[in-house]
């Protein structure tokens, strides 16, 4: 069999498995196969019958069935090897559990090292093995064995001292993970699930002996605390991330987000760039001795780095094709790096396919696919540079360009200043990457020994995050773009794919056609839709009430919540609608909280104007604009006409396409008053935080929609309001509800949207 016939197996593989997420199944017995899977298969055997009668296409007819069936296999084999939840699982029991009571003991086995959430709390895996719940009285009224996996998450001081292996027992509360509820919100129900994990556990207490055995732990403890004692904190966390990874790592939340924001997270995850360090590095340092030698010092080296990063996936795959590399090397034969990277990835996705949604495996796949097969281009074009600054130009240039439809697929932000400071920060990664690497080696040696080589890093590493932390305050550092379709993800990457393809000279002007094609594809529909769209959207946010309206571009916002409500529920729905500034920003809360939320919102995305009815200094710096709204008057806002009705209690009456009340929580007698006092409550949408609702203000406002966007909505208000023919929606319970021009009200969780499981 020939390279070409091995890589198209190859293909055939990686595009069932990708069928496997397409809509719709076949099932064969206990086995269901994705019809997308079916159709592809059935037109590989029609190539297959062509191929027999005519010999018209390369490949023989036993050839293209084969790859048909290949097809079809993987797409099979995919939903066999989706994480499924059993009988005996942990979160078979969430619900008996909660519904007896509400202190749960869990007992099991830690095997993921615990680290540190943006709320400042421990999280770990453990492998469940005995549930007990408990009554008021701790009396135990339920146990069982069980298995499956948990998400924990327990209070810092907990955790402390706590480390894979360990034997612990938890007392808490059981919980099911959350689907995503808002538009580009995080999906924890999908995000756990595929890595088989169906249920969490907050912790209160934790319970565990002191643990002395020799894990993996140790060994990158002793490297953490080498460059901890040499550089500080995070100077310290931030070397050993760059060297290590950050998943081996414990690194702070905010340095994380600062090098995402500016296009360095590679830096800090252990990915192809570290290991072809490390590796190239070793057989610099041995190029005079014996090829056997090198490639036995090639594969310890790979092997150990593995280990201590933790398995990533980035790092295996870089990992592989380094054993290529070495095999080439012991048989004096040249590898082609396609083809390594090819076999590489398919070898990862036959052990493990979920491997295929995880997002660091794609992005390092198209990373070094558009190393392979875009740097030697673009270096030939600059020419006129000296070959490193070409090379350290190119480098940049070609990866962003092959993860950026991915980048804007899953974050929905593109940043302007990345391929800039990657090509001046590649001198500084480089030193500070193999330094950390070299310093944890010696670490592990001689503690003292590791301490100097890493004090030897402070200015490189200082300088590193000055680069971004300067980049950071620069405009366009961050640009949201809006969420792109799977459809225009699949057109990005074939038109990359059909820039690949051999052109003749006469044929190169369709050269910048591609081009041209590349930035419609990806700029037309996100233009079309801003400049077409009118709607309004009541995100689910707790008890929150926030409050949307999108016209042509044009971005209102009533409330932010508090500092978690924004950064966890506001700030992804604004980028994922390619909101980069807020035109009118209306605040109705202003106590501490909700102005830590404002602050929090707006040094992201800056509003225009700014109102309120009071004076915020703490906010006024941040907006063009500050202007008070005065309660009981009308006033026209952003061609909206809005009406505060009270400033204790923040009434507000937004008319709009419809007209919108918006109340926060009332008693019933407030809210009687208020029906009894106001003359301007009828409206056509009611948004109500839920609990009582009395029969004056629901006759006074006489709503056709109801939103309840509280925690607690009672079945008989619910039943009341249905029996009148009203709409009901719940944001608790059905996700933020839009109104749209054109599809009326509709809920999030009532709609196909893409952040479901792909095997769901």
């Amino acid at each position: 069999m020939n390279i070409s016939v091995g890589l198209a197996f190859c293909v055939a593989y990686v595009a069932g498995l990708l069928l496997s997420s397409a809509a719709g199944y076949f099932t064969v017995g206990t086995l269901a196969i994705s019809r997308a899977g079916v159709i592809v298969g059935l037109g590989l055997l029609i190539l297959a019958a062509i191929a027999s009668r005519y010999r018209a296409l390369g490949w023989r007819s036993q050839i293209w069935a084969a790859l048909a069936c290949v097809c079809l296999l993987a797409s099979g084999y995919m939903t066999v090897r989706s994480p499924v939840a059993g009988s005996g699982d942990i979160s078979a029991y969430v619900e008996r559990a909660q519904s007896i009571a509400p202190t749960h003991v869990i007992a099991g086995r830690v095997i993921e090292e615990p680290r540190l959430n943006r709320a400042l709390k421990g999280r770990f895996v453990l492998q469940a093995e005995r549930l007990q719940i408990q009554n008021a009285k701790g009396e135990i009224t339920f146990q069982s064995a069980t298995r499956g996996r948990l998400y924990m998450t327990a209070p810092l001081l907990q955790v402390t001292g706590l480390h894979r292996g360990q034997l612990i027992t938890a007392v808490g509360r059981l919980y099911r993970p959350p689907a995503a509820k808002n538009p580009g919100g995080f999906d924890f129900a999908s995000y756990l699930g595929q890595r088989g994990i169906f249920a969490g556990f907050v912790a209160t207490d934790l319970q565990f002996p002191i643990n002395s055995r020799w894990g993996l732990w140790r060994v990158r403890q002793r490297i953490v605390r080498s460059h901890l004692r040499a550089l500080g904190s995070p100077w310290g966390q931030l070397v050993s991330a760059m060297a290590l990874g950050r998943k081996a790592v414990d690194l702070p939340a905010n340095m994380q987000a600062l090098f995402a924001q500016v296009g360095l997270a590679h830096t800090i995850a252990a990915s192809g760039f570290h290991v072809s360090l490390l590796l190239g590095t070793v057989l610099a340092l041995l190029r005079s001795r014996a090829a056997r030698l090198q490639v036995v010092v090639g594969i310890i080296v790979l092997v150990s780095y593995v280990t201590l990063t933790g398995w990533q996936a980035s790092v295996i795959r870089a990992a592989i094709m380094g054993m290529a590399t070495l095999a080439g090397l012991a048989t004096n034969r040249q590898v082609m790096p396609s083809g390594a990277l090819v076999l590489a990835a398919t070898a990862m996705l036959l052990v493990y396919p979920q491997w295929l949604w995880n997002v660091g495996f794609q992005l390092s796949v198209m990373a070094t696919w558009g190393l392979i097969v875009t740097v030697p281009a673009i270096v030939r074009r600059l020419q006129w540079m000296p070959v490193t600054v070409a090379s350290l130009v190119a480098v940049p240039v070609a990866a962003t360009l092959w993860t950026l439809p991915l980048m804007l697929y899953h974050f929905n932000v593109i940043s302007g200043v990345s391929i800039l400071l990657n090509v001046v920060a590649t001198p500084l990664v480089t030193v500070i990457s193999l330094g950390g690497i070299a310093s944890s080696a010696f670490a592990l040696l001689l503690p003292t020994l590791g301490q100097l080589t890493a004090q030897l890093l402070y200015y490189p590493t200082q300088g590193l995050v000055w680069l971004a932390q300067t980049s950071s305050h620069l405009p366009g550092s961050a640009v949201a773009i809006g969420q792109i379709s799977l459809w225009q993800l699949g057109g990005l990457y074939s038109v990359l794919f059909l820039s690949l393809c051999p052109l003749r000279s006469q044929v190169k002007r369709l050269r910048p056609l591609l081009a041209a094609m590349f930035v419609g594809l990806l700029l037309v529909p996100i233009g079309w839709q801003s400049l077409t769209q009118n709607q309004i959207t009541v995100l689910a946010a707790d008890d929150e009430l926030i409050w949307i309206r999108q016209v042509q571009g044009q971005t209102m916002l009533i409330n932010s919540g508090d500092q978690g409500t924004a950064f966890y529920t506001v700030e992804p729905f604004l980028r994922q609608a390619g909101v980069n500034q807020i035109d009118e920003a209306i605040v109705l809360s202003a106590d501490s909280e909700h102005v830590f939320g404002w602050r929090s919102l707006l040094q992201q995305s800056p509003s225009r104007h700014l109102y309120s009815s009071g004076e915020l200094p703490a906010l006024t710096n941040l907006t063009q604009r500050f202007q008070t709204l005065q309660p009981g008057h009308s006033q026209v806002i952003g061609q909206v006409k809005m009406q505060l009705l009270g400033i204790e209690n923040p009434i507000l009456r937004v008319t709009a396409a419809q007209s919108w009340l918006l109340l926060p929580p009332l008693s019933p007698e407030l809210q009687t008053y208020l029906a009894q006092s106001s003359t301007v409550l009828e409206s056509h949408v009611l948004v109500w935080s839920g609990g009582a609702l009395s029969d004056e203000l629901l006759a006074a406002v006489n709503p056709k929609v109801v939103i309840c966007y509280g925690s607690n909505l009672s079945e008989a208000i619910e039943r009341r309001l249905q029996q009148t023919d009203r709409q009901v929606f719940w944001t608790h319970r059905d996700g933020a509800v839009t109104w749209h021009h054109q599809h009326g009200f509709h809920a999030y969780l009532e709609t196909k949207h893409r952040n479901a499981q792909p095997w769901a």
